[in-house]
């Protein structure tokens, strides 16, 4: 019926708080006339007993009335006054005081009112029926300036209730609509924007703080995604370039064959650096997007490791540093091509960041049921400004820049990834200059499993 939460609280609010002030009026009004009606008739009774008894029964079965001098200035008070009407038993009338309405037959016995007039008939002596009755001028008068009164108040109390209901809307409506602004100033361009919660109070103080801590989560992640586009294209502007100017100079004159070979080996590196990075964004796009849903099969985590450290072997060499492999038997459920894919970017990291001469160690163990796996080396080190952003996608600390490492600051991203998505965890200590150890903690397998 009506759009605004307003005007349709004030639309409900108004008839119910009609409805409960004509219940109070009504029902104050109803109890002081049925007070002042019973008041009435207990005086009108009080005058029966007086004129029963001055009924006399005669010898020859007849009455008569024998009213008292005192009882007769009663009913002679004037139009106002109480009267009466005595019936015999045959239906004649016996005796009636002057201003007593025109009556035939005085009716059932009982108490009854007409127009004006309130009237109480009771049984007399010898058959006879007698009526007592008095014009209500004063009773009415008052009952009616009392509804009166009742009619004002209750028009002013229902306009006062209203105001108050409108006011009182404006007070609980006053957080939503400063949220709704809130809200609305909020864009792509502008998501500092946060609800007052010191004006906000009680359940919408709440909300107002869930509101504001999504907001947070909200600016926190499209910035993360805004540096995670401008990094991408950075990266990829690189080797892209080295590809356009490579073919651009090979194509610019005819050249020789080694010469030729020479750029495209120029131009298949910087492809493969291209593909690596894609392959990289691909796979954090998929977490990003949907749960990690890695396979869960037997994996003999300690071959693995092996595996890998003979597969890597080769680069440590070529770099002068030396690798050791320390894993005893330790089997866990998990995605083999995934933990693989973890062990490989912590070593090749340990291999790139150590100098000649320095070493790296792989090391497996088993503690309880779980497995942690141990990547040590004594290389350049991570400094203390950067161990918590080593995580982040296309982080490099200026150390790692001002090497040739080749990385686009995607794997430690994607050990994370995978790491959690096993329902482990991954830490790392480290000093400068003297070496960085990752510590990776696995759900492992039941030793009788």
């Amino acid at each position: 019926m009506f759009k605004s939460i307003r005007w349709t609280f004030l639309f409900w609010y108004g008839i119910l708080f009609l409805i409960l002030v004509g219940a109070f009026g009504a029902t104050a009004y109803a109890r002081l006339r049925r007070s002042a009606f019973h008041a009435f008739d207990a005086r009108l009774d009080a005058q029966v007993p007086v004129l029963s008894g001055a009924i006399d029964e005669l010898s020859d079965g007849t009455v008569d009335l024998n009213l008292p001098r005192s009882a007769r200035r009663i009913f002679t008070v004037g139009m106002d006054g109480p009267y009466y009407c005595i019936w015999r038993s045959n239906g004649a009338i016996l005796s009636r005081s002057p201003q007593a309405p025109l009556q035939e037959h005085p009716g059932p016995l009982g108490k009854r009112s007409h127009e004006a007039y309130r009237e109480v008939v009771r049984a007399g002596p010898a058959g006879a029926v007698i009526l007592v009755g008095q014009r209500m001028k004063n009773e009415l008068t008052e009952l009616h300036e009392f509804l009166a009164l009742l009619l004002t108040a209750g028009a002013l109390i229902s306009v006062l209730g209203l105001l108050g209901g409108w006011w009182l809307m404006g007070r609980v409506l006053g957080p939503i609509a400063r949220i709704s602004r809130t809200a609305s100033a909020i864009s792509a361009s502008n998501l500092s924007e946060r609800i007052d919660i010191a004006r906000t109070e009680s359940e919408l103080g709440e909300l107002a703080s869930v509101l504001n801590q999504t907001l947070g989560r909200l600016e926190s992640a499209f910035q993360t995604q805004v540096r995670f586009t401008a990094d991408a294209s950075h990266e990829l502007r690189t080797p892209l370039s080295v590809v356009l100017s490579s073919a651009e100079a090979a194509l610019r004159k005819d050249r020789t064959g080694p010469e030729y070979r020479e750029t495209l080996g120029t131009i298949h590196a910087s492809a493969t650096r291209m593909k690596s990075l894609v392959e990289g964004l691909l796979t954090l796009a998929r977490a990003d997007g949907q749960p990690a849903g890695f396979r869960r099969d037997r994996v003999e985590f300690a071959a693995l490791v092996e595996d890998v450290g003979a597969e890597l072997g080769i680069l440590a060499r070529e770099r002068d540093v030396h690798l050791s492999v320390d894993v005893p038997a330790a089997p866990l459920m998990g995605d083999a091509d995934r933990l693989r894919e973890v062990v490989t970017n912590l070593a090749t990291n340990a291999i790139r960041f150590t100098p000649p001469g320095g070493k790296v160690e792989l090391h497996v163990r088993r503690e309880g049921l779980g497995v942690i796996l141990r990547v040590a080396d004594t290389g350049i080190g991570i400094a203390e400004a950067d161990r918590d952003r080593v995580f982040d996608r296309f982080f490099r600390s200026d150390s790692a820049r001002s090497r040739d490492s080749g990385g686009a600051g995607l794997g430690l991203a994607i050990t994370r990834w995978i790491v959690e998505g096993h329902g482990g965890s991954i830490t790392l200590s480290s000093r400068e200059g003297k070496g960085t150890t990752f510590e990776v903690r696995l759900p492992g397998m039941a030793r009788d499993a």
